[in-house]
């Protein structure tokens, strides 16, 4: 008899050697995961024992997972302080009241010298603030917001729950100067038509080309969660593409990346999702057992069970029976102190029953771990989503200058990085269909040889965008900070200004008009600057054949050499 074990396999025949050599190499594998070179990739250690997840990609595992976690969040940015405060303080640091456009369109690759370019886009810039500061709004296609609400929207699902944001440019022939508006869409109507499976080509929602690039867009007609009667949107699709023929922007999408091959985003809050749940429940509680504790002043306790003494004397111990004899007690104990009243002045006397006394309870909430426990979850929190511990609970009680400005200049960088990557993915997009109805209609004037928009939109859709102002901890020390850095030629005074949330042209126009309003009444323009009063009274004497010249917006008031070059001449006072 052969000493040999023979396996069979489902089918009652033995395994082929093919399969007993695969279950041997899986049986040596098992053994090397058990004790790996990498403790964190081993299961023989308690805390990674059972610790096994799945192998997913980037975007297979937010498809899965998306439609609960934005629920979620959705949730808690309604019905959570923290949730809803954090997402405002990011609105307000990217966003603030809106951005100002300085176009920057790029001279060298458009034939054009630095002068005409700086005119063109003074020109362009007048007429962004014309189209986005519209009283009317028809920059939006609800017609309910400027673009400075625009763009707040968006950032708020773009930084808050959904983590993403989407618009779609529009075109609205009844639009009386500009025709391009942009129409923010909820993410959620995104999604596969009739509840598909991903496809090759179908991700989520996102219509893809082979190296992964989105081509097109599935929109739900009306949003999943959106019920009232005769609602049939919410079982019909619609297919956007996401730009015409010949590049023009239509679908913007605006997410960060986290994974290749990401079609979707995720919210940053995601991480911290089960932090912020077991703080709000860990409040919950504390604050109900302090309640309870307050409710609950004393108990009264008794020497004796009503049962007992009933069913000892014979007598019926029913619910009638002992309410009888509780009826009858408390007759005996009033017609007693009624006979025999005792009074103290200012003071209220309660009685109990016979061998009652009165516990008083000895609260020990609120617990002293609770602002511990608290306080760090929401460190946490507020280290994932991007803000500081003070900006998220609005509490500066614990900082000084030094930790202050440290923790302003660390935040900043990750501020102005997350608001480059919404400028250059959501603004820049309808920056680029506004830009090409501007030339469309003529109005930018080329100069001649210079390369128009069609064949080079890029070198024409330059900018950046002014957002909120960083803000100054110390002012005094930090404008001299400034001063000594654009003396040395270490700034520019568009990149201070820019800072500042300021635009230096618009500045320096506005300063222009004031100097040349106080020369007009005779007052000094520089009041707090004695050395410039001193130059201004050294100044040579005007020449008869100096020429005053006035513009009509700024109101300047100078005096020019007969051979063209510009000299300040103050008004003297009488």
């Amino acid at each position: 008899m052969s000493g040999d074990v023979t396996i069979l396999g489902p089918d009652a025949k033995p395994l082929s050697p093919a399969v007993r050599a695969a279950a041997r190499v899986q049986v040596a594998r098992n053994r090397l995961m058990a004790s790996s070179a990498y403790q964190g990739a081993s299961y023989d250690h308690p805390s990674f024992a059972k610790w096994r997840p799945g192998t997913w990609s980037g975007q297979s595992a937010l498809t899965w997972s998306r439609s609960e976690l934005v629920d979620r969040l959705n949730d808690v940015a309604r019905n959570d302080g923290w949730g809803a405060a954090g997402t405002s303080r990011l609105v307000d640091n990217i966003i603030g009241s809106g951005w100002t456009l300085a176009a920057r369109p790029n001279h060298v690759s458009l034939n054009m010298t630095f002068e005409q370019a700086e005119e063109i886009a003074d020109k362009i810039e007048a007429l962004w603030r014309d189209y986005t500061q519209d009283v009317d709004k028809w920059c939006d296609a609800e017609r309910t917001k400027t673009m400075a609400g625009v763009l707040g929207l968006a950032a708020r699902q773009r930084f808050g729950p959904e983590g993403e944001a989407f618009g779609v440019i529009v075109w609205q022939d009844n639009a009386p100067l500009f025709q391009t508006a942009i129409h923010v869409v909820d993410p959620a109507r995104c999604s596969n038509p009739n509840g598909r499976m991903d496809e090759e080509f179908l991700r989520d929602g996102v219509a893809i080309d082979g190296y992964g690039a989105p081509v097109g867009y599935h929109f739900r007609k009306s949003h999943p969660g959106e019920f009232f009667a005769g609602n049939t949107g919410l079982w019909h699709w619609e297919y956007v593409d996401r730009e015409t023929e010949w590049g023009r922007p239509i679908v913007v999408h605006a997410y960060e990346q986290k994974r290749a091959g990401m079609t979707r985003g995720v919210s940053d809050w995601a991480p911290v999702m089960r932090s912020i749940k077991q703080s709000t429940d860990y409040e919950d509680y504390e604050s109900q057992a302090a309640m309870l504790n307050a409710v609950m002043a004393a108990f009264i306790e008794t020497p004796f069970d009503p049962e007992e003494m009933l069913e000892a004397i014979g007598a019926d111990y029913g619910n009638d029976g002992i309410a009888k004899l509780f009826g009858e007690m408390s007759a005996a104990q009033k017609a007693y102190y009624g006979a025999a009243p005792i009074d103290l002045p200012g003071v209220r006397i309660n009685t109990l029953q016979p061998g009652e006394k009165a516990t008083l309870t000895k609260p020990e909430h609120p617990n002293a771990n609770f602002e511990a426990f608290v306080n760090a979850a929401l460190r946490k929190v507020a280290s994932a989503i991007g803000v500081t511990y003070e900006q998220l609970t609005m509490d500066w009680s614990q900082v000084n200058y030094s930790s202050a400005r440290a923790a302003l200049l660390e935040i900043w960088r990750g501020f102005t990085a997350k608001k480059g990557g919404f400028a250059s993915q959501f603004m820049a997009p309808i920056y680029r269909a506004w830009l090409e109805e501007v030339f469309d209609k003529g109005l930018i004037e080329l100069p001649a040889g210079a390369v128009p928009f069609e064949l080079n939109p890029a070198a024409w859709c330059h900018a950046d965008w002014i957002g909120p102002g960083r803000g100054w901890i110390d002012p005094l020390r930090e404008a001299q900070a400034a001063s000594e850095r654009l003396a040395g030629n270490l700034t520019t005074l568009q990149q201070e200004a820019a800072e500042q949330g300021r635009d230096w042209k618009m500045d320096a126009q506005q300063r222009a008009r004031e100097r040349a309003f106080y020369e007009r009444l005779g007052l000094d323009p520089d009041p707090g600057k004695p050395e410039a009063r001193s130059q201004a009274s050294a100044a040579p004497p005007a020449e008869p054949g100096d020429e005053a010249e006035e513009e009509v917006n700024g109101r300047t008031s100078a005096r020019r050499h007969p051979a063209g070059i510009p000299r300040i001449a103050r008004r003297k006072t009488a």
